[in-house]
């Protein structure tokens, strides 16, 4: 019999007892879904740290190739260098050869870069270091050629092409150096040569001429090939200043004993007579404008000097002074004789013509008063900003004092020539202007000069070449030099090349030129450098 109670309190029994956890596998499920995240990490993290091992690999291999091709341009660029270092320049060549090569370069040839450096062109060389390798190629494209009336200049463009690899690796790595070169051909103006001795030595004694006459070579530009000593066999200043004296007079003779006494006095303006002209200063002038200046007779003094906006020259003598006012700006001469005051809307050409020695030549101011002196003892500009001048005697020109450009500013001896855009010539000739005999033909820096003196300028000495007097000198430099011979006494010059001549035509206008025709390398730069994949 069952009791009545036992079904509901079963019912209810059943009803509020516990259910049966749910959450059973649930771990299971949140260690499986943790096991994929970090699974699909780890894979991730090996699958990155893949990518960056071969990035890294990429990376450093990219890096050793752009090691591989730089070294091919480095070692391209060395070869070329060395070949240019080693050639002699100038070097002389016969006037048949000058129309050849120009002949040549003309049809776009490259006759002339081959016998610059005596090598076949291109250039090739290759190298390598471990596990890189490179090969150089170096090739070379004219781009222009400018026709002078004594000789033509060209320019080249040397492109050093490199290609680097590694071995076992696909990939390889190209680089380039553009540079261009400057060639003059024919009777180049002597200013563009850094430095010549006219004398025909041995290596031994040209290694012992420059080490006793402590002489210093510098540039006042950026070329990688740093400016040398040029020695020839003697043959190539010029044995006189024929094209200049054609300049400055107005005329035209083929041979200095050519100019006659009516022909010289007609040019000066006197009258006609067979008698010597007298001693003086003469400012050429004819119904076309105004020529140079012509000296005859030894000068005492010749000073230079900056009066505002003027170019000032002193010429003094026994005969009396006389003094040129030119202005380039205002286009205006003034010329003081011992007699007359002449004036022109015109300016004269920058060449002075003297027939005789200058005894002094330096730098100067003008006195509130107006006299010109010569200073000594301070650097003050002398040649003003713009102005070429051309400075010629047949005999000796002793130096006295600084010859410094307006614009130029000398800093320890180290000229900055970045505000000038102004050119100086002097060259002793070495023979009468008239064809009578030889004279001194020399340049001498004055016992009585400045200790540490400062000259702008390019010198030629034909003659005897060039002398220091005294001791315990140090003569600076910018410019050129080209001599017969040179005598130090135990001085020093510091030499620094003025690059500007290599780049404007100005600056070379009725420059001394070589006797001979030449190959001459006038400039070496560097424009670009280049990379490709």
């Amino acid at each position: 019999m069952k009791l009545p109670c036992f079904q509901k309190i079963w019912l209810w029994f059943q009803h509020n007892r516990p259910l049966k956890n749910s959450r059973n596998g649930a771990m299971t499920l949140v260690s499986i879904f943790l096991f994929i995240v970090f699974s699909t990490l780890g894979l991730g993290m090996i699958y990155m740290s893949q990518v960056y091992l071969k990035m890294s690999a990429f990376k450093k291999n990219s890096l050793v190739l752009d090691y591989a091709s730089e070294n091919g341009v480095k070692q391209g660029f060395d070869q070329l260098v060395q070949l240019l270092s080693f050639k002699s320049s100038p070097s002389i060549i016969t006037e048949e050869r000058t129309n050849e090569l120009k002949s040549d370069a003309l049809g776009k040839g490259m006759a002339l870069i081959e016998e610059l450096l005596e090598e076949d062109i291109p250039l090739t060389s290759s190298g390598g270091w471990e596990n890189l390798k490179w090969e150089t190629i170096t090739t070379f494209f004219l781009q222009k050629l400018q026709d002078n009336e004594d000789y033509f200049r060209t320019f080249y463009t040397a492109l050093i092409d490199s290609e680097g690899a590694i071995e076992h690796f696909e990939q390889s790595r190209y680089s380039s150096l553009e540079t261009v070169m400057q060639l003059s051909i024919g009777n180049i103006p002597l200013s563009t040569i850094p430095l010549l001795v006219d004398k025909n030595l041995t290596q031994g004694q040209k290694e012992k001429f420059l080490s006793q006459n402590n002489i210093n070579l510098s540039t006042s530009g950026e070329s990688p090939l740093p400016p040398h000593a040029s020695f020839s066999q003697g043959e190539l200043l010029p044995p006189d200043a024929l094209p200049q004296i054609n300049e400055a007079l107005k005329i035209k003779i083929f041979r200095p004993q050519d100019l006659s006494t009516a022909q010289l006095r007609a040019a000066l303006g006197l009258e006609a007579s067979n008698d010597p002209v007298p001693e003086g200063v003469y400012l050429i002038q004819d119904d076309l404008g105004l020529g140079g200046i012509y000296v005859r007779g030894d000068l005492t003094e010749m000073v230079l000097a900056i009066a505002h906006e003027f170019q000032v020259i002193s010429f003094m003598m026994d005969a009396g002074q006389w003094i040129l006012w030119f202005s380039p700006t205002d286009e205006k001469t003034i010329f003081y004789t011992p007699n007359t005051t002449q004036a022109f809307d015109l300016v004269p050409r920058g060449i002075i013509i003297v027939d005789g020695a200058i005894q002094s030549l330096g730098g100067g101011i003008v006195e509130t008063s107006g006299v010109i002196t010569m200073v000594t003892d301070q650097e003050i500009p002398c040649v003003l900003r713009g102005v070429s001048l051309n400075i010629i005697s047949s005999d000796k020109i002793t130096l006295s004092s600084h010859l410094i450009h307006q614009g130029v500013d000398w800093q320890d001896g180290v000229p900055y020539i970045k505000d000038s855009n102004s050119q100086l010539h002097i060259f002793a000739a070495g023979q009468d202007f008239e064809g009578s005999g030889e004279s001194t033909g020399q340049i001498v820096i004055a016992a009585d000069a400045p200790e540490d003196v400062k000259i702008q300028a390019s010198l030629t000495a034909s003659g005897q070449g060039v002398t220091f007097e005294g001791e315990d000198k140090t003569a600076h430099l910018l410019g050129s030099l080209q001599t017969s011979d040179y005598e130090s006494n135990g001085n020093e010059l510091n030499i620094t090349y003025d690059e500007r001549l290599t780049h404007n035509e100005e600056f070379l206008r009725n420059a001394p030129k070589t006797a001979q025709p030449v190959i001459h390398l006038f400039s070496f730069r560097i424009l670009e450098w280049r990379e490709y994949e």
